[in-house]
């Protein structure tokens, strides 16, 4: 009788170790297409067996999406070779490709787990590392295709398994996918400015870091306007804002000599009313870098709000003479500082009864109007069309109220 138990429970065991692929998984080994694999998975990863089976599964839903993505691909090579022009289905590659990426990336995440004996089987890794880097191109030149045709969801969505997978495990250590990848940056300015569109800010703004990395001049700066306009005006609440400043001070500190980042926590500080903040970050950066415009203009604002006229006029002088906007506005909010100094003096020193000043007094006046007024005609020069500056209105009254009506009739008739 013990024999017999004996044979019977080796009988058992012999059946349990040999007893094959499961149902679910000889269904989906079955399966005819991509979809059907799919589904089958969807439906039934938890009736497989063990992470062998799961890898199995997953690693035949590659087989049949690549299968179709290469059909698809090949045809578009033949017909650029052979200068043919046979049907693509391009939808479909797009989709095949995408499929097949993701699902190898679940097929390494069940092929790298020991087995009962404690060794990795890392059975499928090698061979979709190989026939799925193709299928990554595909989906970065679609992606920035559809980003430049306004198809903002659809370029998301190639571009985001294109960024995924060169930070996945499956792909790790791959030369040109997890590093050296020439097309990195350019696909993650893409697909941070279709996160923006989509108003996926995390995204956008985890995206353009990848693209400030860049080493390519253009999508850096690119990529560094964007990453800042993205976390300014992703703000919603006075926490947004808060953490607003704190993340462009671990910005600042990373790229201390970004003028952009500068710039954007000094208008942060402006905003919340930390004046002292924008000074003390102003002295800092003037120690820094001597020859910056940015803090002068910072202090010349604070100044000016102030209406300590003569000090802010002080600090703009101090702004290099050139052809950007920075100088355009200085020069600017220097003549209307000039302007509103003039109008506090005729104001404090005017007669009470009969309005006019002394004749020394009026002399000074008009000096102080005819010294607005070069710095008024100099913005003139540089913005003929009002575009960055409305000087018009107060150079007008500048000419009016010095007598030169000539000039103030010309500006009526520009």
């Amino acid at each position: 009788m013990k024999k017999l138990m004996m044979m019977a429970m080796m009988l058992v065991a012999s059946a349990t170790a040999f007893a094959g692929d499961s149902d679910a998984l000889k269904a989906i080994l079955k399966a005819k297409d991509y979809q059907e694999a799919q589904s089958l998975i969807n439906s039934s990863l938890a009736q497989l067996a063990d992470n062998a089976e799961k890898a199995r599964a997953y690693n035949k839903l590659v087989d049949l999406a690549y299968d179709k993505y290469k059909k698809e691909d090949d045809i578009k090579t033949t017909n650029a070779v052979m200068q043919k022009n046979e049907p693509v289905d391009n939808d479909g590659l797009l989709a095949a490709a995408k499929v097949a990426l993701e699902a190898a990336m679940e097929c390494d995440k069940y092929d790298q787990q020991p087995d009962a004996k404690g060794k990795v089987p890392n059975k499928f890794r090698q061979k979709n590392q190989d026939r799925l880097r193709a299928a990554r191109v595909s989906l970065l030149q679609a992606g920035i295709d559809m980003a430049n045709n306004d198809k903002q969801k659809e370029a998301f969505d190639q571009l985001e398994v294109y960024l995924s997978t060169a930070k996945s495990a499956f792909f790790e250590g791959v030369d040109g996918v997890s590093k050296n990848d020439p097309n990195l940056g350019v696909a993650a300015f893409y697909g941070g400015r279709a996160a923006y569109n989509l108003e996926q800010y995390a995204k956008a703004i985890e995206y353009f870091k990848i693209g400030v990395a860049d080493t390519a001049k253009q999508i850096h700066d690119l990529s560094f306007d964007f990453l800042l306009y993205t976390m300014r005006n992703s703000q919603k609440t006075a926490a947004d804002s808060a953490k607003f400043i704190t993340d462009m001070i671990d910005l600042y500190k990373e790229y201390p000599d970004a003028e952009q980042i500068y710039s954007s926590l000094s208008d942060a500080y402006i905003a919340k009313g930390q004046n002292a903040e924008v000074i003390k970050l102003a002295d800092e950066r003037m120690a820094k870098y001597p020859d910056s415009s940015l803090p002068h203009v910072y202090k010349a604002f604070l100044l000016m709000q102030d209406k300590k006229y003569s000090e802010a006029v002080a600090e703009f002088a101090k702004v290099k003479e050139d052809k950007s906007p920075v100088y355009l506005n200085s020069i600017f909010n220097s003549a209307v500082c000039k302007y509103n100094m003039a109008s506090e003096f005729n104001e404090a020193n005017s007669d009470i009864r009969t309005g006019r000043l002394k004749p020394a007094d009026h002399d000074k006046f008009m000096n102080m109007l005819k010294d607005a007024q070069g710095d008024f005609e100099k913005a003139k020069e540089l913005d003929p069309d009002q575009l960055t500056v409305k000087w018009k209105y107060l150079l007008h009254n500048v000419y009016t109220l010095t007598g030169q009506e000539d000039k103030a009739n010309a500006l009526d008739n520009m």
